[in-house]
């Protein structure tokens, strides 16, 4: 059980180093909410009409809505405003003054 704990404790590390390298202005996260982000990001594929968005990897856009037939560009990262708590949310957007 401890050695589950201290590999799942690792992966998030990884995980959270991972990120902040793609990204540097995420260095202002904590592990634990770079492990929120990295499991609700879409890469590839449609956004859903109805759901708020924002593209760690164009955080000077801010938060936008999805729009019918409308992709994930190539190299963008999104994360949806369902998959994330509020006060993760309100970070993410916030840091760059939302929208």
């Amino acid at each position: 059980m401890a050695a589950q704990r201290a590999a799942g404790g690792e992966e998030h590390r990884e995980i959270a180093r991972r990120l902040k390298q793609r990204f540097s202005w995420l260095i202002a996260f904590s592990d634990d909410e770079l492990r929120d982000i990295s499991m609700c990001t879409l890469e590839e594929g449609d956004v859903q009409e109805s759901d708020l968005y924002f593209d760690i990897s164009h955080p000077e856009r801010g938060a936008f809505k999805g729009q019918k037939g409308k992709t994930v560009p190539e190299g963008s990262c999104y994360v949806s405003r369902g998959q994330v708590d509020e006060k993760l949310w309100n970070k993410l957007v916030g840091h760059f003054g939302g929208r």
